[in-house]
């Protein structure tokens, strides 16, 4: 028999579980960060190049084929607990000055990691902005003061790390996480309309700026005080964006936050307040776009985590490294790659029918 208080005890759980898959997304980006900031003491400026650019394709454009993979699969608990070994391991082979092998580790883990803690945080709280946010809120901030440390050289702080990962790891073991089957089944499929519009320019604008790549312009100039500030901006974001989001019309509030952020970021960049404006109203879109593509979306929540945390981002670096400004308008830019988004949400759309049919 289910009573009140059976409920409240695992809905209390799943909060619990929800901070700790938190703290481990920021433990493991603070690692990643770590691996990219050390990269110029022990590598030439190309290979530091190109270990970065591979690590982000793996990280990133890892995520959508690894959230489609999961959601196929349907374990979530042990491959975020797995993942979180993974990043461990990474930081071992990097204390060990083994770098293209930390790279590559480093790089799956995170995409795992982020796919199957996204996919636990939709299922365990569908529809409610304020967990993505807390979910995501702490990623950026270990993003930064990882990179911070490496680019220091502070070796201390990737053995500290190393112990809080295995932490998060045994924690996340003893953890109640929703069971393995317990998709979010919504009774009628819904059909387009404002709120698809919406979500698809949500996707579009989290790839023009990202807050990860900001982090990694200003590690190469070393601007560590701008870093601090653009982190602690970008996970400010994301947790009041959530908590906004749960209790104000979003689509008023994401229109009125894009049309600050995108034109702060484009063309105010260079200053720091400016930057502080876009990037954290452009990150307190995120989790407003994680529930958006989710409600289109509701059979495949890793997916939908891979869209949105992994995708998006990965679009992003390419509008960042491609010399785009200088053949296209910012209203192009904002045409193709809507465009592209566009067709790979008939990708998704396709891929939650497959998996609906197959669970009938």
């Amino acid at each position: 028999m289910c009573t009140w208080a059976n409920v409240s005890t695992k809905v209390a759980n799943y909060r619990t579980t929800v901070l700790t898959l938190g703290l481990g997304h920021g433990f493991s980006d603070a690692a990643a960060g770590y691996l990219i900031g050390s990269f110029s003491h022990t590598s030439r400026f190309v290979e530091t190049g190109s270990a970065v650019l591979l690590y982000n394709i793996l990280a990133f454009g890892g995520q959508l084929p690894a959230g489609i993979w999961l959601d196929c699969v349907g374990t979530y608990r042990k491959w975020s607990i797995l993942a979180s070994v993974g990043m461990m391991a990474a930081l071992g082979l990097s204390l060990a000055h083994y770098v293209w092998a930390a790279v590559v580790l480093a790089g799956v883990s995170s995409a795992i990691y982020h796919v199957a803690g996204g996919a636990v945080t939709l299922i365990s709280f569908p529809q409610q902005a304020r967990f993505v946010g807390i979910f995501s809120g702490f990623g950026v901030l270990g993003l930064a003061l990882g990179g911070w440390s490496g680019a220091m050289h502070w070796q201390g702080v990737g053995y500290l790390l190393m112990t809080g990962l295995l932490t998060i790891g045994l924690v996340l073991r003893s953890a109640t996480f929703p069971t393995e089957t317990q998709q979010t089944i919504f009774p009628e499929k819904p059909h387009l309309d404002n709120h698809d519009y919406v979500m698809i320019l949500l996707l579009v604008a989290i790839a023009l700026r990202s807050a990860v790549w900001n982090v990694i312009q200003l590690l190469h100039a070393e601007q560590y005080d701008w870093l601090l500030y653009v982190a602690l901006a970008a996970m400010t974001g994301k947790l009041v964006g959530g908590w906004l989001a749960d209790r104000i019309p979003w689509r008023v509030y994401a229109l009125f936050a894009l049309a600050i952020a995108i034109p702060s970021l484009s063309f105010g960049y260079r200053k720091l307040f400016w930057l502080l404006v876009g990037t954290g109203l452009l990150q307190s879109l995120t989790p407003i776009s994680v529930v958006a593509l989710q409600r289109l979306l509701p059979n495949v929540p890793a997916t939908v985590s891979g869209a949105t945390f992994g995708l998006a981002i990965a679009l992003g670096g390419a509008v960042s490294f491609l010399p785009l400004d200088s053949y296209f308008s910012l209203f192009t830019q904002l045409l193709l790659l809507g465009l592209l988004t566009w067709g790979l949400y008939y990708v998704f759309l396709s891929t939650d029918k497959e998996l609906s049919l197959r669970t009938k």
